[in-house]
């Protein structure tokens, strides 16, 4: 008897059956440390699972759907194109990202807006009842966590009668899940850099003759955007941002390989009226446009550009985009928060960057900064590279708290903050480490370590009550958690 039939078939249900299958953080520093090398099995698997619940490739390839890859900026770049599409007014916009920051419905968007939870059930239970035990696949092999958020997407978009789709890969791009899309409306790569390195680490044999370097750095940026243009289609047009000289080679010889038309945007596209945090916010927004004029071409007989000036629609789009947990300011007198959930050595230092340019009006007020990122392994680097953007900047951090992503101490986690891809909150050794090395980069801030996020808040709202600056970053779980807390109500 399949497995469901036992379950009540309400929201907390499913997030409890989805949560399960999660790789584990033994599991993912056991690839971390081997060098596992990402597979097909994503691809193949997702093209028998579609098959499981009902749909063939001919059913997918009705989702008109603009595909990004990347290492920064894919999450936003995604979110800019679906809101420049609302403001053409093209009806039932989809919109498909990762991470979520406080409920996992915000991953399968309609117009701006998560789907229901009647929405999320009805899919869930549709594709658990046709793969559940004593079916047809063995309970070891379901599809794990965001692969069976993917196979809900189509589901939902199919049904819905979505005019298109924008869709964020997951990890990698070759080998990633939402890669069976497998004819885009058009693709487009954001910024690159070392970022989930071993996963799509190619051994020696399999490299391309084209790569020009074996080893060090530049040999990891060419795997990387290998693994990245893994989502260019042939025949169907590609755009990325400027890359650097390693990853612009790749990139134009995969677009051979596949035959695609690839084109490096203008970065010299003009916002009237838009200030951007940075030239790769820019940079992201010129390709979202790009994208969104693609579509717009296509089927609505316009253009977001045209001679070489952005339209009216475009700049709204762009103005209204729901950037939550990027670049994010919060004013809760006395609290000022920043948040932003970079996870990567350049990101980190753009968030120095805009912290640093941002609060120099009010330079009396005292900052703090609330940071976790997950692995150890990486996080040093991303911490330096904050600390030397802060510092360049003329900011002096008086207390950085570390703490993990947990929400609360006691209780019950949050069903949509479950994640057993992270490490045991019980021993705090990185979040130690991580203070030991703030210190030895600035002996004169307050270092403080706490379990979880709640109390990590209640740190900072100890310090004082006549205003002070809290910059939280290192994690897009962290900023989500965070906002969870400032604004319950979802």
């Amino acid at each position: 008897m399949p497995e469901s039939s036992s379950l009540s078939r309400g929201y907390k249900s499913a997030l409890e059956c989805l949560n399960r299958p999660q790789t584990g953080h033994a599991r993912l520093e056991e690839i971390r440390r081997t060098g596992c090398k990402s597979d097909k099995s994503g691809v193949m698997e997702m093209r028998k699972w579609l098959e499981i619940i009902g749909y063939t490739m001919s059913d997918l390839r009705r989702l008109e759907i603009i595909h990004v890859a990347g290492t920064k900026g894919k999450g936003s770049t995604c979110t800019y194109v679906a809101s420049i599409l609302k403001e053409y007014g093209i009806p039932k916009v989809g919109l498909y990202t990762s991470p979520h920051l406080k409920n996992v419905r915000e991953r399968i968007q309609i117009d701006g807006v998560p789907i229901s939870e009647e929405s999320f059930v009805r899919a869930f239970f549709k594709i658990w009842d046709k793969i559940a035990p004593g079916d047809r696949l063995d309970h070891n092999n379901r599809p794990g966590y965001f692969r069976y958020l993917t196979l809900m997407s189509f589901d939902v978009y199919l049904e819905e009668g979505v005019n298109v789709a924008v869709y964020e890969k997951g990890v990698g791009g070759e080998n990633d899940s939402t890669n069976v899309i497998e004819e885009p409306v058009a693709t487009g790569i954001t910024g690159l850099g070392i970022d989930h390195e071993r996963k799509l680490q190619m051994a020696s044999d399999l490299r391309p003759s084209y790569f020009r370097f074996s080893e060090g750095d530049p040999a990891k940026k060419e795997q990387i955007a290998w693994h990245k243009s893994g989502i260019f289609k042939p025949g169907r047009p590609a755009f990325s941002v400027p890359q650097g000289s390693e990853a612009e080679h790749v990139l134009r010889h995969r677009a051979v390989e596949k035959g695609v038309p690839l084109t490096f945007v203008d970065s010299g596209l003009e916002f009237p009226g838009l200030n951007f945090p940075s030239t790769v916010h820019k940079q992201n927004a010129t390709l979202a446009v790009t994208l969104a004029d693609t579509f717009l071409c296509k089927h609505a007989k316009t253009q977001a550009i045209q001679s070489n000036r952005i339209s009216e629609e475009a700049l709204r789009g762009l103005k209204y985009a729901p950037l939550a947990g990027r670049c994010q300011l919060i004013k809760e007198w006395p609290m000022e928060w920043y948040l932003d959930g970079a996870h990567t050595e350049d990101s980190l230092s753009i968030v120095g960057r805009w912290f640093s340019k941002t609060v120099t009006s009010t330079s009396s007020l005292p900052r703090l900064l609330i940071f976790n990122h997950q692995s150890q392994r990486d996080g040093d680097a991303l911490l330096k590279s904050l600390f030397y953007s802060l510092q360049d900047g003329n900011i002096r951090i008086q207390r950085a708290i570390f703490c993990t992503n947990k929400l609360y101490k006691n209780g019950p986690e949050k069903a949509d903050f479950v994640n057993r891809n992270r490490n045991s909150v019980h021993s705090l050794e990185a979040q130690e480490h991580y203070g030991n090395l703030w210190h030895s980069l600035d002996e004169s801030s307050e270092i403080a370590v706490v379990s979880t996020v709640k109390e990590a808040v209640s740190l900072v709202k100890e310090t004082g009550n006549q205003g002070m600056q809290t910059l939280v970053t290192g994690s897009f779980h962290l900023v989500g958690a965070l906002l969870y807390l400032l604004e319950p109500d979802v």
